[in-house]
């Protein structure tokens, strides 16, 4: 079994070298075939040539959903309410996998609280269709796929129920019963 989670390992690495864009499933399937190993999860807080952390969704696809929060720069009065809200519930956010990751048009992009790679945060940019100069905040699920996009701040209750209605939350929440 041990043999079998290198293997993935490894192939997720050259997947990742010979692809420039993440792998990104299409279901919402409340039992994933695989969970990522550790090993897998840790490649996404490798530090890039780039200076800063390199970022891929699939890295963090079955164990984490993402909240990408896309703007011109911190001075933005959106970016700034936006992260107001964010902070209001943290209890929240972790109790539902939630990683927060900014990518912004100047000034250092962030994911989880590290600098993001200049590279990375061009690809999801560009990934997602979002201009430097424009803001949105997407939120990708568990797997791998956009759930909600907004072009203005969302509020962590409607955030909430978004994700409480996905059936993989149904499902961890059915678990803790």
């Amino acid at each position: 079994m041990q043999s079998l989670t290198v293997l993935v390992v490894l192939l997720s690495l050259l997947q990742g070298c010979a692809y420039s864009q993440p792998f990104i499933a299409m279901s919402d399937s409340p039992n994933p075939p695989h969970s990522q190993s550790p090993e897998v999860a840790s490649v996404a807080a490798n530090p890039s040539r780039s200076q800063g952390t390199e970022f891929k969704l699939s890295d963090y696809q079955w164990q984490h959903r993402i909240l990408l929060v896309f703007a011109p720069s911190t001075d933005s009065s959106q970016y700034r309410q936006q992260m107001q809200i964010w902070q209001a519930d943290g209890a929240g956010t972790d109790d539902r996998n939630l990683k927060l990751v900014q990518i912004l048009g100047t000034g250092e992009s962030q994911v989880d609280g590290r600098s993001l790679s200049s590279a990375s945060a061009e690809k999801l940019r560009q990934q997602f269709g979002i201009a430097p100069e424009g803001f949105a905040v997407i939120l990708v699920g568990k797997d791998g796929t956009e759930k909600q996009r907004s072009q203005t701040p969302i509020d962590l209750a409607a955030l909430f129920r978004t994700i409480d209605s996905m059936p993989m939350r149904q499902q961890e929440m059915r678990s803790r019963q």
